[in-house]
C-alpha cells in the first residue's frame, strides 16, 4: 500500500483554487459577448509549504509594485491591486484585445498557527512572493524513541 502524507493546508488551498475556478467560470463573461472587455482578472498563484513556512507566489505581469497591496485581517490574507491599461495611440486599429486590465483581488484563509505579524512580501520582476512563517507549535518536531538498541538486547541462545 502506498502512503500519501496528509497535508491539510495544501488541500485547503487546492479546494479554494478549485472553487474559485468553478465559480469564476460560471460568472465570467464569455469571449465575444458584449461585455467581454469589462471582465476582471485574477493573478495566478503557486502555494508551497515547507517545514517552517507557507509561500504564495503570484504572477503580476505589467503591474508595478506601487499598484499592489497585501493585507491580513481576521485570518484572511488578501492580495489586491490594479493592472493599468497601457496608453494606446488612436491611429491603431485593434481587432481584438484579450489582455485583462483593472482591479484584482485574491484572498486566502490562513491556517490557525502562523505568525501573521511576521509575514513578508517581496515584489521582483512581476512576481509577488509572500512568505508566511509558521508558529513554533505548528512546526513538526521529532520524538526520540527510547528502549534497547539491538546491541544492548539480550542474546538468545539456540
Amino acid at each position: 500500500m502506498t502512503y500519501f502524507p496528509h497535508k491539510p493546508i495544501r488541500n485547503l488551498f487546492s479546494l479554494h483554487s478549485e472553487m474559485g475556478r468553478i465559480f469564476g467560470d460560471v460568472f465570467e463573461s464569455r469571449e465575444g459577448s458584449p461585455d467581454a472587455e469589462n471582465t476582471t482578472w485574477a493573478p495566478t498563484v503557486d502555494v508551497a509549504e515547507t517545514e517552517a513556512s507557507f509561500e504564495i507566489r503570484a504572477e503580476l505581469p505589467g503591474v508595478t509594485q506601487e499598484d499592489v497591496k497585501v493585507s491580513v485581517k481576521e485570518n484572511l490574507l488578501t492580495i489586491s491591486g490594479e493592472k493599468r491599461q497601457e496608453k494606446t495611440d488612436d491611429t491603431e486599429n485593434y481587432r481584438r484585445i484579450e489582455r485583462r486590465y483593472g482591479n484584482f483581488q485574491r484572498t486566502f484563509t490562513l491556517p490557525p498557527k502562523v505568525k501573521a505579524d511576521a509575514i513578508k512580501a517581496e515584489f521582483r520582476e512581476g512576481v509577488l512572493t509572500v512568505a508566511i512563517p509558521k508558529a513554533e507549535e505548528a512546526k513538526p518536531t521529532e520524538i526520540p524513541i527510547t528502549g534497547e538498541s539491538p546491541a544492548d538486547a539480550p542474546q538468545q541462545q539456540v
